[in-house]
């Protein structure tokens, strides 16, 4: 299994069951083993719902295991509540580790939420898919929740997927297979009226897991966008429908998500930069806005 694979599987499936059970296993001594344990699972809930992956599982669960944990710890209280405030010689000694574990993925939290916002000039767009459902895997103003922050040109970069019926980005964890990927072949649009300034195709679809790092965006197409420049990656070989120089409408098809490039899973890229004209990995890179809506990790959109 990979390391990533197990990583997710024990921070949002293993943990989030182990905070759970703790509510009732063992059972509390007293009233502040039973508080402690609710803070502690709080703090550590608050953090996986906003840094979590929640597409490889499902994205109702980002919602539904912060309710069931809100409702499981009211519960709990009732075997404990004629039991003493605090029965421990020390309290400190007692719970002071449960204290600081829930500080420590409180400030992990407000940390990933930091990047909920921006401070440069954005540019406002059309999302560039039509009917469906769709979430952020990567997007954010921080690296906790967009590992491309840390390029300066892709700083606001998107990663987006779409999602089936049940809230997953495909059938299974990691399936083998290109089309289980819901996002796989989907139609990408212009999010702008602008000029196709360059476009790039040939480049085949990798397996499942494998990346082609000699050609990072693989099959691509840069739009001119007033001022900023619009970067759409990963797309299916043979499926671009413009060529470099050719005015294009916001909404017009522009070509098909694929799994070019350095992509490990069908997924598109997007990011807005200023400089650099066709080489999208310099510039400055900048905020994106949908409608006004700056989307982030975990963000879903839904179009009729």
């Amino acid at each position: 299994m990979q390391l990533s694979l197990l990583i997710l599987l024990t921070t949002q499936v293993v943990l989030p069951a182990f905070f759970l059970l703790w509510l009732w296993l063992p059972r509390p001594r007293d009233r502040l083993g039973w508080a402690m344990r609710v803070l502690y699972g709080a703090c550590y809930f608050a953090f996986i719902a906003v840094i979590g992956r929640w597409d490889f599982l499902s994205s109702a669960l980002a919602i539904v295991l912060p309710i069931v944990f809100v409702a499981l710890a009211a519960v709990s209280y009732m075997p404990v509540r004629d039991r003493p405030w605090n029965s421990a010689a020390s309290a400190i000694r007692t719970h002071g580790f449960t204290a600081a574990m829930a500080i420590f993925f409180l400030a992990l939290a407000a940390r990933a939420l930091s990047g909920y916002g921006y401070q440069d000039t954005a540019v406002d767009l059309a999302f560039p898919f039509a009917a469906g459902t769709y979430y952020v895997g990567q997007g954010g103003s921080a690296t906790s929740i967009n590992y491309h922050h840390t390029d300066q040109s892709q700083r606001y970069a998107l990663d987006i997927v779409a999602l089936n019926g049940f809230g997953a980005r495909a059938k299974g964890l990691m399936p083998k297979d290109l089309a289980d990927y819901v996002i796989y072949g989907h139609e990408v649009t212009s999010p702008c009226t602008g000029v196709a300034i360059s476009t790039h195709d040939g480049v085949d679809d990798n397996r499942i897991s494998q990346t082609n790092t000699g050609e990072p965006a693989g099959n691509h197409i840069i739009l001119a966008c007033g001022t900023a420049r619009i970067l759409l990656a990963h797309l299916r070989k043979g499926s671009i429908a413009v060529s470099g120089g050719e005015l294009v409408e916001q909404g017009e098809p522009l070509g098909r998500v694929g799994n070019s490039g350095n992509s490990s899973e069908p997924h598109l890229h997007m990011h807005a930069y200023l400089g650099g004209t066709l080489d999208y990995s310099t510039g400055q890179g900048l905020p994106m806005t949908f409608d006004g809506r700056f989307l982030v990790r975990g963000s879903t959109v839904t179009l009729p």
